[in-house]
């Protein structure tokens, strides 16, 4: 009994670990049914910032281990969806030891399911995880091709002037696409290859604040609950371009659905 208390305990945690859930359960690959239709994750990725636990009388700003994947102020998720077909295969491959070590290498170096802190955390007292959906916007603008990685990712990247892409979800169906790509709106420069000197209009930061449900090992974030109300059958993608009623659907899920929890 002692022995699983102490294994259960966080009290020196290195990190979270991001689950993506549909209907209640974890998706460990890439497809999932909506209304009877069958949908395919092509990318799924997403920066967050400002990130913070608090206690009861606490509140710690953990300063982030700097990797790929993260620097001090930003980290970058992107969880591990492969093809729901040939992850079978890898994983009975991985199993047998047919798979080269380089192929298993390189499947690792495209997807990060972790926020790794560099020192650890007390989760056992932490009681709230908060955190900001986007890039800040002293970040947000620079130069791409001097920003350290994550931040210098084409794929998460509109243009100097509008900054990074906070959210990325790109979807396959029966017979179209399907895709939401969220990031700042409403930005002044004197062209695409400057970045704005104050704030745009539509910032698009959404900041979360969740209370933790069981140990703090998880950040849940829940697909279906994202897309309530959104009919991706029709069309229905969002990529903040004119007056598209998807976006206004999306950003209310957002803030409104628990589209995350801290498990």
């Amino acid at each position: 009994m002692a022995f699983i208390s102490s294994c259960s305990r966080l009290d020196e945690a290195d990190s979270i670990t991001l689950e993506i859930w549909h209907n209640g359960s974890e998706l460990t690959c890439n497809g999932f049914k909506n209304n009877q239709q069958v949908w395919t994750i092509q990318q799924l990725a997403f920066f967050i910032s400002n990130v913070k636990f608090s206690g009861e009388s606490t509140v710690l700003q953990p300063q982030l281990r700097s990797t790929p994947w993260q620097t001090n102020d930003v980290v970058l998720l992107q969880p591990n969806l492969d093809d729901c077909d040939s992850q079978s295969q890898m994983l009975e491959a991985v199993e047998d030891n047919s798979t080269p070590d380089s192929q298993v290498e390189s499947a690792r170096l495209t997807t990060n399911n972790n926020v790794q802190f560099a020192v650890p955390v007390d989760l056992d007292s932490a009681e709230q995880l908060s955190f900001t959906l986007a890039v800040p916007f002293a970040l947000n603008h620079q130069n791409p091709l001097l920003q350290p990685s994550p931040l210098n990712l084409p794929s998460m990247f509109w243009s100097w002037r509008s900054g990074h892409k906070f959210f990325r979800l790109d979807m396959q169906g029966p017979s179209k696409t399907w895709v939401f790509h969220l990031g700042s709106v409403g930005c002044t420069a004197v062209s695409t290859m400057r970045a704005p000197q104050e704030e745009c209009v539509q910032p698009n930061r959404v900041s979360f604040h969740l209370d933790k449900k069981h140990n703090g090992a998880k950040l849940v974030m829940h697909l279906d609950r994202l897309l309530v109300n959104v009919s991706m059958e029709n069309g229905g993608s969002c990529l903040f371009h004119s007056d598209q009623q998807s976006c206004a659907i999306l950003m209310s899920n957002l803030k409104t659905q628990d589209v995350f929890e801290w498990h």
